[in-house]
């Protein structure tokens, strides 16, 4: 029988007591599980552990099953899964936590591993007395890429046939384009979507596809094509992959009236595709994915490192000294110095518990309303317009909301940026050129870093034959990455009320090698930068894009101010892209599945509203 504690009470569950409970028929059925039938299973266990609450709206909690076991003084984080599993219950859902252990490969196939977990999702939101609202994933799990081709009417000046006799550039014109391009290597649409066609458009192997560009008579694309006046076709490969391939397009070969070749014409076909799309959500104005349950992720593996152990200088002298801080490393010459960057660091597993579980009592105390809370939103912007305003709508009765460092923007530098962190708020967005390591800020003196830092900076630089605590080989450049994070969470640097993070720089999200290795691979989501944002910044959630564009998620901001969980906010975007009226106002060819881009970090079932109103700072 089912056991239930008043007011979901903690309640530690082992398998017969779950008895004959869906979650645990499912994780049975599921445990051996080999999606793509290669004999190579890609969920090997699921071990349910902790459950709580009485309602139908049900949370799953999948944990990587190794963080779940202490072991040299590694602490498990099973405590702070079975807090949040009950914390979830008070909140009016049922919830359960999984240990989830999945098969190793020789294929590079996340893909295959998404669509397995993504039909044990299925298997519980089909028994009619769940509604299953979302999973948040607990630990490093793979992604999902998505490669899309589709006709591009592109607008620029573009050159054709590079390095050859035939090299061609044409000015201001408007082309076509349809080359296949990775737009999200971090898409939980594919997970969170239970009812589309994923598993249709999945690709594992390598695989050539077709690129085409072409430039048109009279500087426009006809609407069905024609006859071309320049074209280049060529390949490009990808591998493990989801293909969501739009339109179509064929080629024929077209003669004067004497019958001599005239050229390549390009027919266009802009209906046929959306074939990831469910049949129901064909039938919006804009036909794209919808999210049908909440997805997030909780990871600390890629950005929990320490210096290498191994690593001794000619005068003893470790990296870190006897207290576990950096320290100056002397080698027998310049040439014998490892690199600052990529030779002294290793995995931490104890460091990354450590987050993680900093992360859960983060949690459990905001949603409890025993933190203090900013309540005030705030915006950083370099080179692109200030988010504050857009911020703003996410909530009312701000308190101090003109607070000094609350709206940075123009020409910010890392200094700004320490200055901002240290300036508490609930709602923080970022707006800056980025990629998966980091943001672009302007250039300042290092010296400007070391009196906000006011401590020992976690990265070395290089100063003739020696590694120095210095941030100056790391920072000079004006990059925002793990190593001036790291050095400020080590310092205490960050306001210690906890915040919601919106980045809208591209790929900031983006696993770092998330197109070269699988996840399982030491150098896959290493340092990555909106990781090391979350985690290190006393962060709750955050909402980010991993592709190079320009968008932002539309109705964000005004969900949060309805009560909506950070979730939900970020699903919202998807409903609203779905009823544009038209292309051109889902952003055309090209972005009319921009919502695809973007994904959450954290726990997506928090809320502003989940805030104490007493414990609220004006600092």
């Amino acid at each position: 029988m089912k056991i239930f504690t008043a007011l979901a009470s903690v309640l530690l569950l082992g398998a017969s007591t779950f008895g004959q409970d869906v979650v645990i028929q499912q994780c049975e059925a599921f445990t051996n599980y080999d999606w793509n039938n290669d004999g190579s299973p890609e969920i090997v266990m699921l071990a349910p552990f902790m459950q709580s609450g009485v309602t139908k709206k049900h949370v799953l909690v999948l944990v990587e099953d190794r963080l779940l076991h202490a072991m040299m003084g590694m602490e498990s984080v099973r405590p702070s899964v079975d807090r949040l599993v009950n914390d979830l219950a008070r909140e009016g859902y049922r919830a359960s936590a999984i240990g989830v252990t999945l098969g190793k490969s020789q294929l590079h196939q996340d893909g295959a591993y998404i669509l397995a977990l993504r039909e044990f999702l299925r298997s519980i939101d089909n028994d009619e007395n769940i509604n299953l609202a979302g999973v948040i994933l607990v630990g490093h799990f793979p992604d999902a890429i998505i490669v899309r081709t589709c006709n591009w009417r592109k607008k620029g000046d573009i050159t054709l046939h590079k390095k050859s006799e035939n090299e061609a550039t044409y000015k201001d014109t408007r082309f076509l384009r349809r080359v296949p391009e990775d737009v999200a290597r971090r898409a939980d649409i594919v997970l969170s979507d239970l009812d589309g066609n994923w598993e249709d458009i999945y690709v594992q192997p390598k695989t050539k596809l077709e690129t085409v560009v072409a430039v048109f008579p009279d500087g426009t694309v006809p609407a069905n094509g024609g006859l071309c006046k320049d074209i280049e076709r060529g390949s490009v490969t990808y591998e493990d992959f989801f293909h969501v391939s739009d339109g179509k397009i064929e080629f024929s070969e077209q003669y004067d009236a004497e019958g001599n070749p005239a050229g390549t014409a390009v027919h266009l076909f802009d209906t046929t595709g959306d074939h990831e799309v469910a049949r129901i959500d064909r039938l919006l104005p804009n036909v794209i994915a919808h999210p049908d349950i909440m997805v997030s992720r909780i990871d600390t593996y890629g950005i929990a490192l320490r210096p290498k152990q191994s690593i001794v200088g000619i005068d003893g002298n470790h990296l870190l000294d006897s207290q576990g801080k950096p320290q100056a490393v002397k080698f027998a010459s310049k040439d014998d110095v490892p690199n600052w960057n990529s030779k002294i660091w290793e995995r931490d597993e104890v460091l990354e518990r450590k987050l993680l579980i900093e992360y859960f009592d983060r949690n459990h105390a905001y949603r409890t309303g025993q933190s203090t809370i900013a309540w005030r939103p705030s915006s950083l912007a370099c080179d692109l317009g200030s988010g504050y305003k857009i911020m703003q709508q996410a909530g009312s009765e701000w308190v101090d909301a003109d607070k000094p460092n609350a709206d940075v923007h123009k020409d910010p530098t890392l200094a700004n940026f320490m200055d901002w962190s240290a300036s508490p708020a609930v709602l923080r967005t970022i707006r800056a050129h980025s990629n998966e390591y980091g943001s672009v800020f302007k250039k300042t003196k290092i010296a400007n870093i070391d009196e906000r830092l006011n401590g020992t900076p976690w990265s070395w630089t290089q100063k003739g034959d020696t590694l120095v605590p210095s941030l100056e080989a790391a920072c000079k450049g004006g990059f925002l990455d793990w190593f001036l994070l790291r050095s400020m969470y080590e310092n205490n640097a960050f306001a210690p009320e906890p915040a919601f993070y919106h980045h809208t720089g591209c790929n900031g999200i983006s696993p770092t090698n998330g197109t070269k290795k699988p996840y399982d691979d030491p150098s896959y989501n290493l340092r990555q930068g909106g990781e090391a944002l979350l985690f290190f910044g006393n962060g709750l959630a955050l909402v980010g894009r991993a592709k190079v564009f320009y968008d932002e998620p539309q109705g964000f901001a005004e969900t949060l101010r309805d009560g909506g969980t950070f979730g939900a906010a970020w699903a919202a975007y998807f409903d609203i892209e779905s009823h544009a009226a038209t292309w051109g106002k889902a952003g055309g060819d090209i972005g009319r599945k921009r919502s695809y881009f973007w994904s959450v970090l954290g726990d997506w079932t928090l809320r502003l509203s989940t805030a104490s109103p007493s414990a609220l700072s004006v600092r």
